[in-house]
């Protein structure tokens, strides 16, 4: 269906059962893994409505990775400054380390793996990973001594 009202302007008991099963897995998630195109130079519209239906309750005090591509030189890293904002906004901090992939169609086959798998620029991931993980462990620790604000 298409949401047409942030889910935190609506009674929960009004939400189709769709958005409440999303609503109830974007929350219950210890950390993101923000994955986006670059769409004239900014966050893709679907991305950022999607996103902003649900309301920084549902992500605050949790850490997010940013992963970008783009059919140019940049990677998307436009789109991830942007998304970086909207993170912030949200509450799902971004880590520092960002992974943007250039020239996507020629890194990613066309079901998404990669064309070869020791490339320099798959060389990102790792370092972006292991920040989101001490990040959630971190902040779900925190999360549980003291709540959230």
């Amino acid at each position: 269906g298409e949401l047409t009202t942030p889910t935190f302007m609506v009674k929960e008991e009004s939400l189709p059962s769709q958005v409440k099963a999303l609503k109830q897995t974007i929350a219950d998630a210890d950390c993101y893994i923000i994955v986006s195109p670059e769409y004239n130079h900014v966050v893709p519209p679907a991305l950022a409505s999607l996103m902003g239906h649900f309301g920084g309750s549902c992500y605050a005090c949790k850490p997010s990775a940013i992963v970008t591509y783009s059919p140019g030189p940049w990677g998307g890293m436009r789109a991830a400054m942007a998304i970086q904002i909207m993170a912030h906004e949200l509450g799902c901090l971004p880590v520092s380390k960002l992974c943007g992939f250039p020239n996507a169609t020629d890194l990613f086959n066309e079901d998404g793996t990669p064309k070869d798998p020791q490339h320099r620029m798959l060389k990102q991931l790792p370092a972006m990973l292991s920040q989101l993980d001490w990040m959630a462990v971190a902040m779900k620790r925190q999360r549980n001594l003291t709540g959230t604000f």
